[in-house]
């Protein structure tokens, strides 16, 4: 457990330095931005001889860290940011596991260059990247369990990794009723999904036909058939006869939408500040090469309640659907069956939401 507590420190500490550094420095009129923000969250429950149904002991931590660079001069603009959310639990007395309350790694980075001076439409080239930290073991422990099964990690970094790549045309309004709004539209997305471990690539559902995290998968009479479903050669074949691939090339279009505004203005000194800030982004994928009536959805959404002096109350959400990547289901209804409650994997809606007190040191 130390070493995940010295991993969030570690990580708080080197977005921490460069955001103060800038703090320092009047950004007015400069052709770079600097900001970012840091979330932490901590709860501790202890119960001696506790009344019957009074509930068990607790032990959370966590973060949410956030950072962001833009660059604006002339008709070019380039806005790169970067996320990283990561929590354990503890739950239950004695020598209990912890577990992961989630961990999740995301980059960002947009550059566009206007048509035309002053024009809201300009070319656009958008660079996204998607992974975790730390190993994940089944029933989202920090270790293999007795009595779970497989006994290596179902997920670490850069396994899986999703990687898009998507040049287009963006429509980025700089004044008026819709400033704060982005729009690209790619009609030749690239997205790279990797599974960078063997072990972990050939994890699929129970009847062997689609893999956890979404790479090319499945049971198949020779190679040269899973070559004309997938159009590559497998990495290798399991136990049971099941062929994978760790790695899946998407081509497709992309659509990606987002908005950022600051509301409920107010004077500090002799600044403008603002009390709620808002953004959201929406990203639409459709694969041309495999299904692409199923539409892979994300929308990721943000809403911060200032306070005083930076420290916020910030909401945050994440609705996710692919239809090449399995989810955690509980197919009965009972929480005491399966793992966590989960008996299967399959095709659904996932929603993640956060609620924390954060500091933003720039904004």
């Amino acid at each position: 457990m130390i070493k995940y507590i010295c991993l969030l420190l570690g990580v708080i500490i080197s977005f921490q330095n460069p955001v103060l550094a800038q703090e320092e420095q009047p950004t007015e009129n400069k052709t770079w931005k600097f900001g970012g923000g840091i979330g932490l969250d901590f709860a501790q429950l202890l119960l001696i001889n506790p009344r019957v149904g009074a509930g068990e002991n607790r032990l959370g931590l966590g973060g949410n860290i956030t950072a962001f660079a833009k660059y604006k001069k002339g008709r070019a603009s380039w806005d790169n940011t970067a996320s990283f959310q990561f929590g354990v639990q503890r739950l239950g007395r004695g020598k209990k596991p912890f577990q992961k309350a989630i961990d999740e790694l995301r980059l960002s980075s947009l550059f566009a260059y206007e048509l035309r001076p002053e024009n809201p439409f300009a070319y656009a080239f958008d660079l996204t990247f998607l992974s975790q930290v730390t190993p994940t073991y089944e029933g989202n422990y920090l270790s293999h369990q007795p009595g779970t099964s497989p006994s290596h990690p179902i997920s670490q970094f850069l396994a899986p990794a999703t990687t898009a790549v998507s040049p287009g045309i963006a429509y980025k309004p700089q004044k008026g009723a819709l400033k704060g709004l982005a729009v690209l539209l790619s009609p030749a997305s690239l997205k790279l999904i990797t599974v960078a471990n063997d072990s972990i690539a050939m994890l699929g559902n129970t009847d062997r036909t689609a893999s956890l995290h979404g790479n090319p998968f499945g049971k198949y009479a020779t190679e040269d058939d899973f070559r004309k479903v997938w159009s590559m050669r497998p990495t290798g074949l399991t136990a049971d006869s099941t062929y994978y691939a760790k790695t899946a090339i998407h081509l497709g279009a992309m659509l990606k939408a987002t908005y950022a505004g600051k509301f409920l203005k107010y004077k500090e000194g002799d600044k403008d500040k603002h009390r709620l800030s808002f953004s959201t982004g929406l990203t639409l994928y459709s694969n041309y090469l495999r299904d692409p009536q199923f539409i892979d959805v994300e929308w990721v959404t943000t809403t911060d309640l200032y306070i005083f002096k930076g420290l916020s109350i910030s909401l945050g959400t994440i609705l996710f659907y692919d239809h090449d990547v399995l989810v955690q289901i509980d197919a009965d209804n009972d929480l005491t069956t399966g793992v966590n409650g989960y008996e299967e994997t399959g095709r659904r809606v996932s929603f993640t939401q956060s609620l924390l007190i954060k500091y933003n040191f720039l904004f």
